[in-house]
């Protein structure tokens, strides 16, 4: 009996470090046991790290609250997804996450030059700018550098001693903030610069765990994809990526690809557009495909960003957000029905202008967003959807650019 459950412990010990192990590519920035790559700055010089910042049994980061500063990485990041949980101790208190620091403040100064993603009691998900840091926010909830949160507090009750997570993504020029799974808060156009991350002792006990950072592509990336890529001849302007079958032949781009392969394929624009108006002649013959804008690709199969739907048979027009929320506008069935023609040349239309873009099918609005949240420049991208037997073409695509 006594075998019995020790290795029935063992199993869930197992289960539990699989679970909380991290994805490759991620990085942990705690590691659990001490404060390696992490350093301090206080207001007035002379704490050491630990008189403040201590690690607990279980991996869990403890801050005393006093004296205030804060820890921060010893590397720069600059675009990523940052993933975290917390909880207040024993009352309710103050602390946050700052993003893209650059260099500690001087002494007698507390708080670098920053986003502030707030994790005081039943505020978390609000938004604060620390030095005028370049970025914008909503204005109907912003009164001077504080930007209040979307939603009421969705926060566990400190009391419970429950944890929070928060989920923090930083993507280029554009932040969102969500506590517990919900929405909190969006930034855009902020400043794109590498930095330090940093967690507030601010004057209440509060403690972490599971920090873990998950580093997104930048221009750079893209560049160097292109760079690499292979390229279909005659064609000009674009490139491949992935390993589908792309051709083109009398001014008609045609992919296909075998429900056997899982990854996905594009034909990438060169060049990146912000103001746009493009229109593309499409026909879906077999599967799922997509046109991407202001997409930035991740690796030779992924593409993060918005395509205007593609489908053999369904919301052609729709807009659909790969590897961020899903659906964003989907047209109704009914409506699809009446301006898609299946298996015939279609003709897509999409026009961005800022943060508004509407997509349009055979002369009919399909959908349309207002979002300044989404990337407001990036190239286009032609898709084959993996898993899938896919068979889509398209010709006479035009791109111009608006002021």
């Amino acid at each position: 009996m006594r075998i019995a459950r020790r290795l029935v412990a063992f199993a869930l010990l197992l289960c539990f470090a699989n679970a909380a192990r991290a994805a490759e590519g991620d990085v942990q920035l705690f590691n659990g046991k001490d404060l390696t790559g992490w350093q301090v700055h206080y207001k007035e010089p002379g704490p050491k790290i630990e008189d403040v910042w201590s690690v607990k049994e279980g991996g869990i980061l403890h801050c005393k609250g006093e004296p205030r500063g804060y820890i921060y990485t010893d590397k720069d990041y600059t675009s990523y997804k940052l993933k975290l949980e917390w909880r207040g101790v024993g009352k309710p208190g103050n602390s946050g996450a700052l993003l893209r620091v650059t260099t500690p403040p001087p002494d007698k100064e507390t708080w670098p030059r920053s986003i502030e993603c707030q994790l005081q009691s039943k505020n978390a998900g609000d938004i604060w700018n620390i030095g005028k840091f370049p970025m914008k926010v909503a204005q109907d909830r912003t009164k001077g550098r504080h930007t209040k949160k979307i939603n009421e507090t969705n926060e566990k009750p400190v009391e419970t001693g429950e944890w929070n997570t928060y989920e923090i993504t930083l993507d280029g020029p554009h932040l969102e903030l969500k506590v517990n799974g919900v929405v909190q808060n969006r930034a855009y156009d902020c400043e794109v610069s590498p930095g330090k991350i940093a967690l507030q002792s601010e004057g209440a006990e509060i403690e972490f765990r599971n920090i873990v950072l998950t580093p997104l592509p930048d221009e750079g990336m893209t560049a160097k994809l292109a760079k690499d890529a292979k390229r279909l001849e005659g064609l000009e302007g674009w490139h491949v990526l992935g390993k589908g079958n792309w051709t083109y032949k009398d001014g008609v781009i045609a992919g296909s690809q075998p429900q056997s392969t899982k990854t996905y394929t594009h034909v990438v624009s060169d060049k990146s557009y912000e103001n746009f108006k493009a229109s593309i002649q499409f026909k879906a013959v077999k599967g799922n495909s997509g046109f991407y804008f202001r997409v930035q690709p991740a690796d030779e199969s992924r593409m993060m960003g918005i395509q205007a739907e593609i489908d053999e048979a369904r919301d052609a027009g729709g807009m659909y957000e790969s590897y961020g929320r899903n659906w964003l506008s989907k047209p109704k069935k009914e409506d699809v029905e009446k301006y898609f023609k299946p298996g015939e040349w279609n003709e897509m239309t999409v026009e961005g202008h800022g943060p508004h873009v509407v997509v349009s099918v055979n002369g009919t609005k399909a959908s349309e967003i207002n979002d300044p949240s989404i990337r407001m420049k990036g190239p286009f991208a032609l898709q084959i959807h993996g898993g899938q037997d896919v068979e889509v073409m398209f010709k006479d695509i035009k791109i111009e650019e608006l002021p």
